[in-house]
């Protein structure tokens, strides 16, 4: 217990022996960042703002770079001018010939092919096979039901499906879209004509419509594109939910006439 009070005694003087103002005894003074970056200098500021701001920064500029990227894109997206389908397309497409002759066909239509562009999609197939059904087929039947019913087809090709298309009313009347002058500078056996009957009432007598124009397979510029094999026999029309139906009527006189 002595020895204690010794040790405590002796501390006391030590401490009483020093100037209670020596830089010893200051506390550190701890200045805010805000502070230290006003003081830093050239290349310290530099570290300094890397060191404490660095996350906070990079973040930043990630989210500045996607919004730019998103508002560019918004910005310089094309607006589909036509949307075109082509089922039961089992030929192989010349791409190049494709894009370079719906560009050509834009542009002598009006449209600036820098904002505007045709959609094609000839990806649907119907297998037409009625003894069995695969699930492919059970998936190009829902895909039809989507793309017609949300409006986004406007002009369609098909094979010898496309009277059973035009049956379930895919198909627009022709004759509300060609003169009779036009209609009957086409060779009869390419009209294809479809009766449509209201299934629900038995006392329905049907109404007939001008459904498509059968191109067979000596159309030069159905062979070109490749879409079809050359044994396909190919009709064209204009869907009945449509919504660019000028330049799809535009596209059906060029392939037809």
């Amino acid at each position: 217990m002595e020895e204690l009070h010794n040790h405590t005694s002796n501390a006391e003087k030590f401490n009483s022996a020093l100037d209670k103002d020596a830089s010893i005894y200051q506390q550190r003074e701890e200045k805010s960042a805000k502070e230290r970056l006003a003081e830093a200098h050239g290349w310290e500021k530099v570290e300094f703002i890397g060191e404490y701001y660095g996350i906070t920064i990079l973040i930043v500029v990630i989210i500045a770079v996607v919004a730019i990227q998103f508002a560019y894109g918004r910005l310089t997206a094309s607006k589909i001018a036509l949307n075109v389908v082509a089922v039961n397309a089992a030929g192989e497409a010349d791409e190049d010939y494709e894009a370079s002759w719906f560009e050509d066909f834009l542009e002598e239509n009006d449209y600036n092919t820098s904002k505007y562009e045709v959609n094609i999609n000839r990806t649907l197939y119907i297998d037409t096979d009625e003894s069995y059904t695969t699930s492919s087929t059970v998936y190009s039947t829902e895909s039809l039901v989507t793309v017609f019913g949300s409006g986004s087809v406007d002009l369609f090709f098909a094979d010898d499906y496309f009277e059973t298309m035009a049956s379930l009313q895919y198909a627009g009347n022709l004759e509300e879209y060609l003169t009779e002058e036009e209609i009957a500078s086409i060779d009869e056996d390419r009209l294809l004509y479809v009766t449509i009957v209201d299934e629900d009432d038995p006392s329905d007598e049907g109404v007939t419509i001008l459904a498509g124009i059968r191109l067979y397979n000596d159309n030069e510029w159905l062979n070109t594109l490749g879409w079809y094999t050359e044994d396909a026999d190919v009709t064209v029309g204009i869907s009945s939910t449509a919504e660019n139906k000028d330049l799809a009527l535009a596209l059906l006189k060029e392939i037809v006439f």
